[in-house]
């Protein structure tokens, strides 16, 4: 071997163990890496903390889409309403097809329905609006006629009549009709308003009938023939809202309540109208109960339901506490 040869051969040398010291630096580097970084494992909460805001989620995409179909439900009534609204600058009535076709035409007591009948009706002694005699409102032995006439044979106009606790709620009351409002207790949390054709009074000395207690008296004892108690109620309800928005607000039969049997009464209706008081659709639902009614008591019951609304002039409805 030359001096040359071996020089060359002493570089390669020098080379390859420069080569192996730095394999063996990266090893030592790398595995020092691996023991200074701490493992960290999953927080205990970690699935929960997922699940929550799944939850959430599932309740934010809930939420927007009942608010679009509300929105979309009740302009499309509004649309389909508005050549028939309630008279008066009310702006605020919605009702898919207006009053809908003659009360005549109303099911046969047993039909089903849909609409639910009020439940928990609170009891009180309010005063009475003093707008007639008891023999006008009353018509006389021969029952409540629902349009008794003048001297001069007209019928007078309605009296429109202002619920304030019904977030204003106004109805078209026949002039010799009846009214009066009975408010919520800790025992009764829901406020009503009552229409009748005869005298009626909220005396909380009503005699018991079949083990109930009426929300209100009539000075005859019970409903004459051919008479009516309406109950006024404000359903606070989004979801009801546009399910009543979706019909058209027509009296249906549902199966007597014991209140209305204990008045003496043979059939009771429901209807509902939808109004939006702070741009919050609410139901004003009317639970109507008759005794032996004529054609003419139902065809004013239907013009009462088609006039709710919330603008213009009114007198207020009495009102007193249940206690």
């Amino acid at each position: 071997m030359t001096e040359h040869d071996f020089a060359a051969w002493e570089r390669e040398a020098a080379l390859d163990r420069a080569v192996a010291d730095d394999h063996e630096v990266a090893d030592e580097l790398r595995v020092l890496l691996q023991l200074a970084a701490p493992h960290l494992s999953a927080p205990a909460d970690r699935m929960e903390r997922v699940l929550a805001r799944a939850a959430l989620a599932r309740r934010r995409r809930r939420r927007a889409a009942l608010a679009a179909g509300l929105a979309v439900g009740l302009t499309a009534a509004v649309l389909a309403a508005a050549p028939a609204l309630a008279p008066g600058p009310t702006g605020t009535v919605l009702s898919p097809a207006a009053s809908g076709p003659a009360l005549g035409a109303v099911p046969p007591a047993g039909s089903p329905t849909g609409s639910p009948t009020p439940s928990g009706t609170p009891t009180g002694s309010p005063e009475v609006s003093p707008s007639v005699s008891p023999e006008a409102a009353s018509g006389g032995a021969e029952g409540g006629a629902p349009g008794d006439r003048s001297g001069d044979g007209t019928v007078p106009p309605p009296r429109p009549t202002r619920f304030g606790v019904l977030d204003g709620v106004i109805l078209d009351v026949p002039s010799t009709w009846f009214d009066l409002t009975v408010l919520s207790t800790a025992g009764r949390p829901v406020s009503y308003g009552y229409l009748a054709s005869q005298p009626l009074t909220g005396d909380a000395g009503c005699q018991i009938r079949n083990g109930v207690r009426p929300p209100v008296c009539l000075a005859a004892g019970g409903l004459l023939d051919n008479s009516a108690l309406v109950s006024v109620q404000l359903i606070r309800d989004e979801k009801a809202a546009v399910e009543a928005a979706k019909r058209p607000v027509v009296f249906q039969d549902i199966e007597p309540a014991k209140d209305c049997l204990a008045q003496g009464g043979t059939r009771q209706l429901v209807a509902q109208q939808v109004i939006l008081p702070n741009r919050q659709a609410e139901v004003v639902e009317l639970s109507a109960c008759l005794r032996l009614p004529g054609q003419e008591i139902l065809s004013t019951l239907q013009q009462v339901a088609t006039s709710a609304r919330l603008l213009g002039p009114a007198t207020n409805s009495p009102i007193s506490s249940a206690d």
